[in-house]
């Protein structure tokens, strides 16, 4: 049996990654003894019988021979996963990534928090020489929430999350695509997303003839504007028609054809679905995640229409109905009236979604994909190693006295004059040091092109003029 952490948000915390957590638990607990790292907000009671748990603070005051070798961080652009995050940078380990964007979540913590010097170095450790440019590109807020929205998606802010992962697992094939790229060194697999097994459902009275409705908590990438406006162009056909907003946060205006449930308990959830007969996944941009409402509506064999954009794309095309990103309230539209239409079509969409679905979230793709997991999470993730060497980067650290932080040429670098110093932790025996230019490191030549040197003792001293882009300390 494997051991290991699992550190991840859990319920109460309103975050699909608690649900999440809680289905692979139930699923593995014959394969892994877990102990549950949570953060704060989250209620270990919530966990199955038997899972032992943690407070995160507790786990990061841990002496390093009592933490377990297999840990698993599971990241999301929830503000819920800001202190999982930091726990992955100093301990380092497995990162389950349920998103390929963090920005949103690391912008809002650190501004909130007034840590502004972190979130610049998460800037520079992702975007280098161009940190300065995104930053005040982010500066420019109108108020639009869709407009900001697609400007933090363009910089997703993950490379820090990524450096500090040996093992990157991700839900869905665009999203590993989009993760491994020529700077990612670690092991970058793919799994699938359980579901609950359905239980007692309470199903309510229909409040309109036709139900289409719009699964998941409410987000500026949702293109709610858009979907709400194909359901008034159908309504002029089928006024019998209406749309059922399921999940929480939807704006107050929504008109009186229009039904809100809010967030609600998981038999009236199961409920609410299964009286839709359509829904939409208007999502885009994306965010790399994998639905886990779009896979419970598909489940209930609700003949559905998304946008031909990130994971869905991975969504064979019997399933679901594809729209194109341009013009999504035209294609909504042009997409329901087609499956209301062709009555063979609802039925054919309802059979292959409920295949789908079953293949993704089964009981056996899970305890597959969690083996492999957890087989795999030990490699190269020993935690006296990442004790022992210490690394500084220009890109990511500020600047030693004496130096001046250089943000052009093909790496951020700290540039020297004169004489200038610099000081390790008092245990270390030496330093590699990368470096390049016209004088010395402790006596020893600076070649031309940077090169990596290794140092002996805990002091750099430079002399001469020249460039340092990284520092590992021993």
């Amino acid at each position: 049996m494997h051991k290991a952490l699992l550190v991840t948000p859990i319920l109460p915390q309103k975050t699909g990654l608690a649900t999440y957590a809680l289905r692979v638990l139930r699923g593995t607990t014959d394969l892994c003894e877990w102990t549950v790292v949570y953060p704060y907000g989250g209620d270990p009671d919530t966990l199955p019988k038997g899972v032992s748990s943690i407070p995160l603070e507790e786990l990061m005051n841990l002496p390093a021979s009592e933490i377990p070798e297999k840990r698993i961080f599971q990241l999301g652009n929830s503000v819920d996963c800001f202190p999982i995050v930091h726990a992955l940078y100093k301990l380092g380990g497995t990162a389950v990534f349920h998103e390929t964007v963090l920005h949103h979540m690391l912008r809002y913590c650190y501004l909130e928090a007034g840590m502004l010097d972190e979130y610049r170095r998460e800037l520079r450790f992702s975007y280098g020489p161009g940190a300065a440019a995104v930053e005040k590109t982010l500066s420019v807020n109108s108020g639009d929430e869709y407009e900001y929205d697609l400007k933090l998606k363009k910089y997703p802010l993950i490379g820090r999350a990524v450096h500090a992962s040996n093992l990157l697992v991700c839900l869905n094939e665009y999203a590993a695509e989009r993760i491994r790229t020529p700077g990612t060194t670690g092991e970058v697999i793919t799994i699938g997303h359980p579901l609950t097994p359905v239980g007692d459902i309470s199903i309510p009275d229909k409040p309109f003839d036709i139900c289409i409705g719009m699964v998941g908590s409410y987000t500026p990438g949702r293109n709610y504007e858009a979907f709400m406006k194909a359901i008034a162009e159908i309504r002029k056909k089928r006024p019998s028609a209406g749309a059922v907003l399921i999940g929480g946060g939807y704006p107050d205006d929504s008109p009186e054809w229009a039904v809100k449930t809010g967030r609600i308990p998981e038999d009236s959830y199961q409920g609410w679905i299964r009286i839709l007969d359509a829904a939409v996944d208007a999502r885009y941009p994306t965010c790399g995640e994998t639905s886990g409402s779009l896979l419970e509506v598909l489940r209930a064999g609700i003949p559905s229409v998304v946008i031909n954009s990130g994971s869905y794309r991975n969504i064979p095309s019997d399933a679901v109905m594809h729209i194109s990103p341009e013009g999504i309230s035209t294609g909504i539209e042009a997409a329901l009236e087609r499956i209301f239409f062709e009555s063979k079509l609802q039925e054919s969409l309802s059979s292959h979604a409920r295949i789908y679905a079953a293949e993704t979230g089964s009981a056996e793709r899970l305890r597959s994909d969690w083996e492999t997991v957890l087989e795999r999470s030990e490699i190269g993730t020993a935690l006296p190693d990442r004790e022992r060497h210490i690394s500084i980067s220009p890109s990511l650290s500020d600047s030693p006295d004496g130096f001046t932080r250089i943000l052009s040429g093909d790496a951020v670098s700290w540039q020297f004059h004169g004489k200038a110093e610099t000081s390790g932790p008092e245990s270390s025996e030496g330093a590699w040091v990368t470096a390049c230019g016209d004088g010395e490191v402790n006596g020893l030549p600076l070649s031309e092109d940077p090169a990596v040197m290794e140092i002996r003792g805990n002091v750099l001293e430079f002399t001469g003029t020249g460039r340092v882009t990284d520092v590992l300390w021993k």
